[in-house]
């Protein structure tokens, strides 16, 4: 899972990302029933306010595993709100469906560029893509519902989403940052960005509205799956009914996709 992980945050050029934790299972606490996953930035200590309740899940990437969730320390951040973002296990965590820059949780060098996924590759038209939406690691996944150009490479009808720092998010955040939960029905006006060398290419998301009422904030359980306090049968609304070793390769499914997009030639041009 980490492997997956890592080659999934080396794609989107940065983001909320689950650090290694172990062999198979990335770093995830959770909190007042919300999964924070490790950020790209943030400070290396905090002084902020003691959280209780803070639990890492067990990791159970394997047959017959059946570890319990254990008790983690965990503060606030100083001027953040801990639903937005948490300070654990010496790393910045953020809060699940939330998708934010360094700059949101005023930390880091104020200096540093906002993360631009149109960076080395050739912008293209515009496309508009509607469906329900399954926000991951600084990605979003949309089942394609509607789409105004025909579409390639797409992985069990959905396709793959990259955000940046200059995307805008009209009428979804939540505390006054971009948010998106999981199942959300979107409408994302996006560009095609041609990269070097690739077999189709990259949507880089410009404008992401509602396109259906706005669903309940994401769960933990939408995350980890229903039983992800340790009980036997684990089982996540979120991946169909897949045990998280299920989840992890559907996820290496995903990233081997994206990866033959951004990474082999083209025989042709196409437009995604």
């Amino acid at each position: 899972m980490a492997l997956v992980v890592a080659v999934l945050a080396g794609l989107a050029g940065g983001a909320a990302v689950p650090p290694a934790a172990g062999a198979a299972c990335g770093l995830i606490v959770v909190w007042h029933d919300r999964a924070y996953w490790g950020f790209g930035g943030g400070p290396a200590e905090s002084d902020g306010k003691r959280l209780d309740g803070a639990v890492e899940p067990g990791c159970n990437d394997t047959a017959g595993a059946n570890e319990r969730p254990s008790a983690v320390a965990a503060r606030t951040i100083p001027a953040v709100p801990p639903a937005v973002a948490i300070f654990s296990e010496g790393h910045t965590l953020v809060a699940s469906s939330y998708f934010i820059e360094p700059s949101d949780l005023r930390v880091g060098d104020a200096a540093v560029p906002i993360h631009d996924e149109t960076r080395g590759c050739a912008l293209g038209g515009p496309v508009r893509i509607v469906g329900p939406a399954h926000p991951g690691f600084g990605l979003i996944d949309v089942t394609v519902d509607r789409t105004t150009v025909r579409l390639h490479h797409l992985l069990h009808g959905a396709a793959l989403m990259f955000p940046d720092g200059r995307t805008r998010f009209e009428g979804l955040e939540r505390n006054g940052l971009p948010y998106i939960a999981e199942g959300q029905r979107v409408r994302v006006d996006a560009r095609f960005c041609k990269v070097p060398g690739s077999i189709g290419t990259k949507i880089v998301a410009r404008r992401i509205s509602p396109a259906g009422p706005i669903v309940a904030p994401t769960t933990a359980e939408d995350v980890l799956g229903a039983d992800w306090r340790g009980t036997s049968g684990i089982v996540a609304r979120a991946t169909g009914g897949h045990s998280w070793a299920g989840y992890a390769a559907l996820v290496l499914l995903a990233a081997v996709a994206a990866l033959l997009i951004l990474r082999r030639r083209s025989p042709r041009s196409g437009t995604g």
